[in-house]
């Protein structure tokens, strides 16, 4: 009875339709295996949460950002962006597999709408704002993970945060350094 039970399981799952975010990765506590979800603090979580919702913006600005920026310095950092922001992400991953935490699966309505405001902007009007959210996305982002690496209670996500403080701080530094739209010639929209 087990068998067929777990047969039909599979082939509903098979056939159910899977999203294609930039670094989506199974929730867990959804293998076989696995029985139960650790319920983490509420500080764990609310971390986990935000992270996770940095870097899989990241990795979607920095793809829009190879897409539709004009200059080199902005299509260099972008590269560097998806990146660090994918190789922070694999290390994730594993963290919360093997603790069986609970990670988003989809972006949440801040990080949603600065997507949408790259999306619907060209040219030096795109490169501006993506500048600039890099710049406020990196500074909350290196609070962010100090925090956590100082006061978190999951031994492993603090030793990941505190390991990507320096990615991070990088990140906004080479933000700042981007040229600013009226530092370079004028370019049609």
């Amino acid at each position: 009875m087990r068998k067929p039970l777990l047969a039909g399981a599979m082939a509903l799952a098979l056939m159910a339709p899977s999203y294609t975010l930039a670094a989506t990765w199974p929730k867990s506590g959804s293998t076989a295996t696995t029985t139960r979800t650790v319920r983490p603090d509420a500080t764990t979580q609310n971390f986990l949460d935000k992270a996770w919702n940095i870097n899989n913006f990241e990795i979607q600005a920095g793809r829009e950002a190879q897409n539709k920026a004009n200059t080199q310095e902005f299509l260099d950092y972008a590269r560097r962006i998806v990146r660090d922001h994918t190789n922070m992400d694999d290390e994730l991953r594993p963290i919360v597999q093997r603790d069986r935490l609970n990670a988003p699966n989809a972006l949440d309505k801040e990080h949603q709408n600065l997507l949408q405001q790259l999306s619907s902007t060209t040219g030096a009007r795109f490169e501006e704002r993506f500048r600039t959210q890099q710049i406020d996305g990196h500074e909350k982002a290196v609070k962010l993970f100090e925090s956590y690496a100082k006061t978190g209670q999951n031994p492993e996500l603090k030793r990941w945060a505190q390991s990507a403080i320096p990615t991070l701080e990088n990140h906004l530094r080479d933000a700042k350094a981007l040229p600013r739209a009226t530092q370079r010639s004028t370019r049609a929209d």
